[in-house]
């Protein structure tokens, strides 16, 4: 029990750190930094989950993981999907990346396209809406709500402005 409370756990802590990025990621330039760091976090965390439950969970048997993966969307849709956990893959795939580009180049990333920002953000906010919030429970599924409550309005905060003195 104490191990799959630590599967979740790292999931419940990346999800935070997810939409802490989000918000902070849209602060003024000096948080940047801060935000990359959360950002980072995040990733690191999720990709911890993933370890953490090949190894306590699926005892590394990719077969296992993906029958389960197919069972709890059948358990929530009445219908399952193999490639539900290759989408995982990919969206812990363009997070990885993305934390990458923040770091090596934060300039380009900053002023890339408003689209490519706009289907990053809904890319994430559909992932954690499922993951978080549709495939949670107890706990977890409250946290996520929140999280992901938090992440979505933060498009809509404007960042401080600096008002002279």
């Amino acid at each position: 029990m104490e191990s799959l409370a630590l599967v979740r756990g790292t999931m419940i802590a990346a999800t935070v750190a997810w939409a802490a990025g989000e918000v902070l990621m849209r602060r003024s330039p000096s948080a940047d930094r801060l935000a990359r760091s959360i950002w980072t976090a995040g990733i690191v965390l999720a990709l911890v989950h993933v370890a953490l439950a090949f190894q306590l969970v699926y005892a590394w048997n990719h077969d296992a993981a993906v029958a389960a993966t197919v069972q709890q969307a059948a358990d929530r849709f009445g219908r399952g999907w193999r490639g539900g956990i290759y989408v995982n893959y990919v969206f812990l795939a363009i997070w990885s990346a993305d934390a990458c580009w923040w770091w090596l180049a934060p300039a380009t990333r900053r002023s890339r396209p408003a689209a490519l920002e706009t289907a990053r953000f809904a890319l994430f906010a559909f992932m954690f809406i499922n993951g978080a919030v549709i495939f949670a429970s107890g706990i977890g599924r409250l946290i996520g709500i929140a999280a992901v409550g938090v992440a979505l309005a933060a498009p809509l905060a404007r960042p401080r402005r600096v008002v002279p003195a």
